[in-house]
């Protein structure tokens, strides 16, 4: 970090500092301070996106979460992030194609559809 850091002073129980040590060997981190400063900047990325963009968090298993890490390292998908992105947009797609169109919303650029006595 350049000149423009601050420094803050903050308490946390030795509990947590312990698991904070852990996600500190597990992540390689160099210092505590470095694990606690990307743990704030997640949080800040999950409370704070971007206008355009709205931030789910969901919690997987770990076999859940092994299965889609080796599902990218075979190449099927840039990223984790990417790869739920992806099985999100399919179910909505499929889940709306179950759905008569009369009775679900236009998609965008989707025709209206015209039903008995439209004309």
């Amino acid at each position: 970090m350049g000149d423009t850091s601050e420094r803050v002073t903050v308490r946390i129980p030795q509990d947590l500092m312990e698991k904070l040590k852990l996600i500190q060997q597990a992540k390689g981190t160099q210092t505590v301070s470095d694990t606690i400063r990307e743990a704030l900047e997640r949080y800040i990325e999950v409370n704070l996106p971007p206008p355009n963009i709205r931030k789910v968090v969901v919690d997987l298993s770990r076999q859940d979460n092994h299965q889609l890490e080796e599902f990218v390292r075979e190449g099927n998908s840039v990223s984790v992030d990417d790869a739920v992105r992806s099985a999100v947009r399919e179910y909505i797609r499929s889940r709306l194609e179950a759905v008569p169109a009369a009775t679900r919303p236009r998609r965008e650029g989707e025709p209206i559809a015209e039903g008995p006595g439209s004309r």
